[in-house]
C-alpha cells in the first residue's frame, strides 16, 4: 500500500525472479494531506478516511491470498506531527508486515525501481518526476547514485494555494503557473534527454489523451504525451466547472479538482528542462514498494524454502 497526501493505493501481485504480475489493484482517495501545514496534525476526518480504507485493502490483498502486506507513507506523514504515530496505528490495528513513513530519498529510489519494472527502451539521460498530492520528486532514473529531489510542491497543495472559484479565474490560473515555476526553480540548468512521469496525475493525463473510459496501466506505460497535448487539455478544464470537469473521459472524478494544479507542475517541468513531450508511467512508487518489500521477503526466508 503507497499512503500519499492524496490517495491511498494497493496493489496485490505475484513476484518472482523474472518480474511481477498484478493480481488485485485499488485506490481510495481519503486526502489525507488536506489543509495540513508542517508540523500540524493530520486532519481527523481524513485520518478516519484513511484508516478505515486501509482496513478494507488489507482484508481484499489477503481474500486475494496475500501472504505479507506492506505499507509506505510519503509527504502528508512526513510532514504531519502525529504523522509516524498515524501509520504506527495502522501497523498495529491491521496486522501489517512492514509500515514506514519513507522519506524523499527512499521515495525517489522506490519510484526508479517501480518504474523501471515497466519502462521500455534504455533509461539513460531520462528524469522521473512523480507528482504527488504535496510533493514532487525529482530523480535520474538511470543513476543509482542520484539519491533525488524531493521538492514541496504538489498538486492538492497547489490547488489549496491558488484555485478558489469554479471555474478559476484567470488571475487564479496565473498565479498557478507562476507558483509551479517557482517551486521547480531548484532544477533551473539542469538537462535531460527526457522527462518520464510517473504517478496519478501523469496517468491521468495520458488516459485523457488517450480518451479511455476504463483503467488501463499498460497502456498508460510508455505513452507519449507532448506539451501542444497537455496544453490542449489544460484549456479545456480550465475553462469547465468542476461538476462538468469530472465528467470527462479518462479523468478519475475525484482528481478532477486538483488534475490543474497536477497539469501545471509538469508543463512547467517540460518548460524548465526545455523538453516538448514526456513519457507517462502507471507503474512507480507503489510497484517499488513492491519489488523492494518482495525482495527484503525473500532474503528472510529460510534457505530451504527459497
Amino acid at each position: 500500500m503507497d499512503l500519499g497526501s492524496n490517495t491511498l493505493r494497493l496493489l496485490v501481485a505475484e513476484v518472482d525472479a523474472s518480474g511481477w504480475r498484478a493480481v488485485q489493484r485499488a485506490m481510495a482517495t481519503p486526502r489525507l494531506g488536506l489543509g495540513l501545514r508542517p508540523g500540524a496534525a493530520l486532519d481527523p476526518a481524513a485520518k478516519q478516511a484513511a484508516a478505515t480504507a486501509a482496513a478494507a485493502f488489507a482484508r481484499q490483498a489477503r481474500a486475494a491470498g496475500a501472504q505479507a502486506i506492506a505499507l509506505a507513507a510519503t509527504q502528508a506523514c512526513r510532514v504531519a506531527s502525529d504523522g509516524a504515530a498515524f501509520v504506527g496505528h495502522l501497523a498495529r490495528e491491521l496486522a501489517l508486515d512492514q509500515a514506514a513513513v519513507i522519506d524523499g530519498r527512499q521515495e525517489a529510489r522506490l519510484s526508479r525501481l517501480g518504474v523501471r519494472s515497466r519502462l521500455d527502451g534504455p533509461a539513460q539521460g531520462l528524469l522521473l518526476a512523480d507528482v504527488g498530492g504535496a510533493s514532487t520528486e525529482i530523480i535520474d532514473l538511470a543513476d543509482e547514485a542520484d539519491l533525488g529531489q524531493s521538492l514541496a510542491l504538489g498538486a492538492v497543495s497547489l490547488t489549496e494555494a491558488c484555485l478558489r472559484s469554479d471555474p478559476p479565474s484567470a488571475a487564479q490560473l496565473a498565479d498557478l503557473a507562476h507558483l509551479a515555476r517557482e517551486g521547480l526553480a531548484p532544477l533551473a540548468g539542469r538537462r535531460a534527454r527526457g522527462l518520464v512521469a510517473s504517478a496519478g496525475t501523469a496517468a491521468t493525463i495520458a488516459a485523457m489523451a488517450q480518451g479511455h473510459t476504463a483503467y488501463l496501466p499498460e497502456e498508460i506505460n510508455n505513452a507519449v504525451v507532448t506539451r501542444a497535448e497537455l496544453a490542449r487539455h489544460f484549456a479545456r478544464l480550465a475553462i469547465m466547472p468542476l461538476a462538468q470537469r469530472r465528467a470527462v473521459l479518462g479523468l478519475e472524478p475525484k482528481r478532477a479538482d486538483i488534475i490543474l494544479a497536477g497539469m501545471a507542475i509538469f508543463a512547467a517541468l517540460m518548460d524548465i528542462l526545455k523538453l516538448d513531450r514526456m513519457i507517462t508511467m502507471d507503474a512507480g512508487l507503489l510497484e517499488g514498494i513492491l519489488l523492494d518489500f518482495a525482495a527484503i521477503q525473500s532474503l528472510e526466508k529460510p534457505s530451504h524454502e527459497a
